[in-house]
């Protein structure tokens, strides 16, 4: 099973996605926060320590907090240097409704990584249901924004790039979404993955011809075998 590293520009696809820039010159407070699941993304948060660590060598604290949900993540950095680096990038401290990828980064060597970031942040891969298989098959790969500029981008990029991205909307969030096993296949090939949360399912679901709904993580990583090939297979009921 092999991830990739995250880069500047997937980091800035993160911003993005989860992240919120710390940019208060009255209280002296910059840095930045980036909240994420307990559960599925710790290795992943990891991978983000390290990058920040490396490459702006700053303390980063990850741990996790718990709430009437449940439990998450959260990544702290308080730093003036990256918070001024990411405003030059575009990243901006109130980005719900407006954020969108950086204007010098839409070319497709950087945006792939930029989007990427998003998908890692706030993307899923989902399985449906074939008539002739009790368990889902159909793979669906879907990113979540409030932003319409921001998705209008993503759909325009991913299209110009061969992939076939569409969209709906449902009160104040935009999906976008891609489906197919074409296109699962061209976007693990293509983007890849970064953190298990996605790789896992996906490796899952390649090495099986379809996928097991409801299955955690540790679940999932105690199936998959060295290299994504299936280790002693009990199909469990859900």
């Amino acid at each position: 099973m092999k991830m990739d590293k995250i880069n500047l520009y997937e980091f800035i696809g993160i911003m993005i996605g989860d992240g919120c820039l710390l940019d208060y010159p009255k209280h002296n407070i910059y840095g930045i926060e980036i909240t994420g699941n307990a559960t599925e993304e710790v290795d992943f948060y990891k991978k983000i320590e390290e990058f920040i660590k490396s490459n702006f060598d700053v303390n980063v604290r990850v741990h996790v907090r718990k709430d009437k949900t449940g439990q998450s993540l959260k990544l702290i950095c308080y730093s003036k240097i990256l918070a001024n680096f990411l405003k030059k990038q575009g990243i901006k401290r109130n980005k719900t409704y407006s954020t969108q990828i950086p204007s010098h980064l839409l070319e497709w060597k950087y945006s792939k990584y930029v989007i990427k970031g998003i998908f890692e942040t706030d993307g899923c891969i989902y399985f449906s249901k074939s008539k002739k298989i009790a368990y889902p098959t159909y793979p669906r790969l879907e990113i979540c924004t409030a932003s319409l500029q921001l998705a209008t981008q993503i759909i325009k990029i991913l299209n110009t790039n061969g992939f076939t991205a569409r969209s709906y909307i449902n009160k104040n969030t935009i999906t976008i979404y891609m489906s197919g096993e074409n296109m699962l296949n061209k976007w693990s090939t293509e983007i890849g993955w970064s953190g298990l949360k996605n790789q896992t399912k996906y490796d899952l679901w390649k090495s099986l011809g379809y996928y097991i709904p409801k299955i955690s993580l540790p679940e999932r990583l105690k199936l998959l075998g060295v290299g994504g090939k299936v280790a002693n297979i009990d199909l469990i009921s859900r």
